[in-house]
């Protein structure tokens, strides 16, 4: 069976719900109606100002709503100050320059300005720009004023002023004017950071005020590379030098040199950049020590010996005395020198040395007994025009008689006959030049007798023998191969000379007779020997006369120009030994004698060859 129960009727409650769906409906339907408004309102709005400023704009204070750009451009110009009427005062380097705004074309940035005005409200969205345009209806918009110039320009005008303000330093220099030295002072140098003058200028520039404004820019220092005080530190030294006269002195006599010739001694010379050495030329300091030394040496005398009645005796030695050259340079060279330390010298004494002889009157004494005659050579000779009648050959024997030459020491016969002059007690004689003789005219002519003399002396007194030539012809009167000429022709000197190599002085004798000449030597015999080999004679060339005619002499009469000499080549070994047997000198001296051809002239006679015709009288086997 089926059951079925039913509830019993129950009151019904109705329950009201929101309708959120409705309402979100509503909601934006509202908000599209009120973007729908804002759009239209911000069109219509920018529509209303569209090409002018919209209301509430300021730029720099000065209102400009409503205005459309030039307006707004020219209400600008009215109120804003001219940022193109000043000028930029740049000092630099001590110098004032200026640049007038307008040159470098300073002014307000008034398109920029503008756009900014112009750009209020009408950027961004349509949301952004409804926003903007209610805040600045509301509270208004200010665009700030913008300065702008050629910065180009500016930069170039202010590099150029650096570059003008720029300086190279000046080195100080020294010159001699008269007997002084003058400094010309160093300058110093300026630079210019002109990048830093750029910004700074620049920077002063970035401003609103119309008034002028100022700058410095600084200058770094350029130091010289020589100072005033290097140059005038070296200009010193010397002129301290040159201040004062000098006062030199030796044994009583003395010499003022004054100021203004020691400046003549003395010359700055710069060695290198910035540096200088004083120099003291020495020639003159010479030549007045060489004054003092000619007044005050005295050589010392040697011992020496003579002969009174053929006994030989001695001469006494006698002390000397000498200023040492060198160190009297010295000397004056540093009192002058010390000056440029400051030190004031104005006297100098010269020191003079005591000079002791080298050979005693005792040595002397003690050998007097021992002493000998080492050797002897005697020529003979014609006196004739050819050696001024003899006077060429007695005043050199005079000359170099008694004359003792020391141990060590070197005889050389120009220097102990010299000089040959008229003065000395030459007078003209023959000579030969350049293989001819030349019969008169020649100073000294003939004194080679006297020369060759001594010279075969000393060879047989066993001496080191130096300087010896033959002549360029053979001459009879003299041993073969061992003749000795002298002859000076400017600088060109022949001399003869030897060395005494003995331990012991010797005396050389000179001794003048009728038509001969001789030399002795004496001195103390060590036991040495000389041999001399007899002369080995070869290339033998015989020589001729030949008669010339001419119309220079009077008829038949006859003059000889040169005379005939055979012509050959000679060779004469020397052996000096000791007395031991030991070989001291070993000699071979060759001589060169060249042929001449005699010359007779005979005046003309009627009958003879022609005038000018030269007969030849050669030998026999000779063409």
């Amino acid at each position: 069976m089926t059951t079925q129960a039913e509830a019993a009727d129950q009151p019904r409650i109705e329950l009201r719900t929101f309708n959120w769906r409705r309402a979100v409906v509503w909601f934006m339907v509202t908000m599209l109606a009120i973007v729908f408004f804002a759009v239209a309102f911000a069109a219509g709005y920018g529509r209303f100002h569209e090409g002018r400023v919209l209301p509430g704009v300021d730029v720099a204070g000065i209102d400009v709503a409503g205005l459309d750009r030039a307006a707004a451009e020219a209400k600008l110009r009215r109120a804003l100050p001219d940022l193109g009427a000043g000028a930029l005062r740049v000092s630099v380097g001590g110098e004032e320059s200026e640049i007038a705004y307008a040159d470098v074309g300073r002014d307000y940035d008034m398109q920029l300005m503008l756009d900014e005005a112009f750009a209020v409200g009408r950027s961004g969205v349509t949301s952004e720009q409804l926003q903007e345009q209610m805040r600045t209806l509301l509270n208004g918009q200010s665009v700030p004023s913008l300065v702008v110039w050629d910065a180009e320009e500016l930069a170039a005008r202010v590099a150029a002023l650096a570059a003008a303000a720029e300086s190279d330093p000046v080195d100080a220099t020294i010159l001699r004017v008269g007997s002084e030295y003058v400094v010309t002072p160093a300058v110093e140098g300026g630079a210019v950071d002109e990048h830093a003058a750029v910004s700074t200028a620049m920077t002063a520039l970035h401003n609103l005020s119309a008034s002028d404004t100022e700058i410095e820019i600084e200058t770094s220092p350029i130091a010289p590379a020589i100072s005033t005080e290097t140059a005038q530190a070296a200009a010193e030294q010397a002129n301290l030098i040159m201040a004062e006269p000098l006062t030199v002195s030796a044994l009583g006599g003395r010499a003022v040199v004054d100021a203004e010739t020691i400046a003549g001694w003395v010359h700055l010379d710069e060695t290198a950049h910035g540096e200088w050495q004083v120099t003291i030329e020495e020639a003159p300091i010479e030549q007045l020590v060489d004054t003092f030394k000619r007044a005050v040496d005295v050589p010392a005398t040697n011992a020496s010996y003579t002969f009174e009645a053929a006994e030989p005796v001695v001469i006494p030695d006698a002390g000397g005395q000498e200023i040492d050259r060198s160190a009297a340079i010295s000397a004056i060279v540093g009192a002058l020198d010390a000056r440029s330390g400051g030190e004031s010298g104005t006297t100098l004494s010269l020191a003079v040395t005591p000079l002791a002889p080298e050979f005693t009157a005792p040595e002397a004494q003690a050998l007097v007994s021992r002493i000998e005659r080492l050797s002897s050579w005697t020529t003979r000779y014609d006196s004739s025009a050819r050696n001024g009648f003899g006077q060429n050959i007695r005043r050199p024997t005079n000359l170099i008689d008694g004359y003792v030459v020391g141990p060590g020491e070197v005889f050389d016969f120009v220097e102990v006959a010299g000089p040959i002059t008229a003065a000395n007690g030459y007078t003209t004689g023959a000579a030969i030049i350049h293989g001819n003789t030349q019969l008169d005219g020649v100073l000294g002519g003939g004194l080679c007798s006297c020369s060759t003399t001594l010279f075969n002396a000393a060879l047989r007194a066993g001496f080191e023998m130096g300087a010896r030539r033959n002549h360029a012809y053979y001459i009879d009167r003299y041993p073969v191969g061992l003749d000795a000429t002298i002859w000076i022709n400017g600088r060109y000197v022949q001399t003869m000379s030897f060395t005494n190599d003995t331990d012991y002085p010797i005396l050389i004798r000179g001794i003048n007779r009728t038509g001969s000449v001789t030399f002795r030597i004496f001195g103390v015999p060590d036991g040495r020997q000389v041999e001399l080999s007899r002369p080995r004679v070869s290339q033998e060339k015989e020589s001729w006369t030949r008669t010339e005619y001419t119309n220079s002499l009077p008829p038949g009469q006859s003059e000889r120009i040169e005379y005939a000499f055979d012509g050959f080549q000679s060779s004469v070994t020397r052996t000096v030994r000791s007395a031991t047997g030991a070989i001291l000198h070993e000699d071979v001296y060759q001589s060169s004698y060249r042929r001449v051809v005699g010359h007779i002239l005979v005046g003309w006679q009627p009958g003879d060859p022609p005038p000018g015709t030269v007969v030849e009288n050669p030998p026999p086997g000779q063409n």
